[in-house]
């Protein structure tokens, strides 16, 4: 992890005002905040992965070249820079990769859900619509494509994978998502990205201790009981983050 991350983006909101940052300011969910690695890395995903779903991929189908296109639109796509609302999309997406859906399969489910709550085009996703009725939809729509041989045998449904990754998500007055915990390797940590606390970055659950500041000092040689009680955290918690950054 780079550790001139929150400089980086200290000298980027210092720049002078913008029709963009004006944007920003309105709905803070779609400040660029993260590079693509970045974004993928705290999600728990390869980055080639994210870069399929961000920027679409090519294919050769009877002798041509396509394109699929892209299932997420990145807050600016001329830096690769995603937002928090970039970064919860590929969260509820990562529920469905380990079912081998194709980008295809993935962008018509997608496309399914704008055309039925067309309020949210943007990040259909995310809308609470999609969070109350449209998931059975999505799952719905998925499952169409799915032949007797794809599901691994004692793998979680779609549909538990989904409530699991979409329960990870904290929603503000206004039914926004502002707040994610994290998942590795399907298990929960003590880690969550919070929009407005670190500017985004990992921290530990209900305070604003960076997990990459814990990581830093165990790399140095101190003992994750040393730091749990400087910081007056159990040490589990501490271990926890130390293996989310060291993932």
């Amino acid at each position: 992890m780079p550790s001139s991350r929150i400089l980086q983006f200290r000298l980027m909101s210092a720049k002078k005002p913008t029709t963009r940052s004006k944007q920003v300011i309105e709905d803070p969910r779609e400040a660029p905040l993260y590079s693509l690695s970045e974004a993928a890395f705290f999600v728990g995903i390869p980055a080639t992965t994210l870069q399929k779903w961000v920027y679409g991929r090519d294919y050769a189908a009877k002798g041509e070249i396509r394109h699929s296109p892209r299932v997420i639109v990145p807050a600016d796509a001329k830096r690769g820079l995603l937002s928090f609302a970039n970064l919860a999309e590929a969260h509820v997406l990562e529920s469905i990769r380990k079912h081998r859906f194709s980008l295809s399969e993935i962008r018509d489910a997608v496309d399914e859900i704008r055309r039925q709550f067309p309020s949210e085009q943007k990040h259909p996703l995310l809308s609470g619509d999609f969070f109350r009725y449209g998931k059975g939809l999505f799952i719905k729509t998925l499952n169409e494509t799915i032949s007797v041989s794809r599901p691994t045998q004692g793998q979680p449904t779609l549909g538990d994978l989904l409530d699991t990754y979409l329960d990870r998500i904290t929603r503000d007055d206004r039914d926004r998502p502002v707040r994610l915990f994290p998942m590795r390797r399907n298990e929960r940590s003590a880690v969550m990205v919070d929009l407005f606390i670190a500017s985004g970055q990992p921290v530990i659950t209900d305070t604003g201790i960076l997990a990459e500041f814990l990581y830093e000092r165990h790399k140095t040689g101190e003992s994750i009981a040393e730091i749990a009680t400087d910081y007056g955290l159990d040490e589990r918690i501490v271990a926890d983050a130390i293996r989310y950054i060291a993932a």
